[in-house]
């Protein structure tokens, strides 16, 4: 039978699990913004250029339930680390899907 303390680590492990996961794909969406703008530059029309869009918006959107999937994950005792970890996620995804944005609307007004 699994004891009380076994359970408590594993839930634990997994919310940090989650949260850096969540890091990993904010971090994603900045790499793939700056890859999809090269995109924009192959071939002959956009068709690259939104298939790197779409990558990018789905990382973002993984991001997003790997925080969701953490806050989940959470159990009563609130430890610092992971709530700073989900906030900074948060916060690169938001400024991730803005940045994204922008660039899209800056590509196709021809800045």
């Amino acid at each position: 039978m699994e004891s009380v303390r076994t359970r408590f680590k594993a839930e634990n492990a997994m919310q940090w699990f989650y949260a850096v996961l969540a890091l990993i794909c904010a971090t994603g969406v900045f790499y793939l913004s700056k890859l999809f703008q090269d995109m924009a530059y192959w071939g002959e029309g956009l068709t690259w250029y939104w298939i790197g869009v779409v990558f990018t918006y789905l990382t973002g959107l993984l991001g997003i339930g790997f925080i969701i999937l953490s806050v989940k994950r959470r159990n009563g005792k609130k430890t610092l680390f992971p709530i700073l970890l989900r906030t900074f996620s948060t916060s690169a995804l938001v400024i991730g899907f803005l940045w994204t944005t922008f660039v899209i609307i800056a590509g196709m007004s021809g800045m």
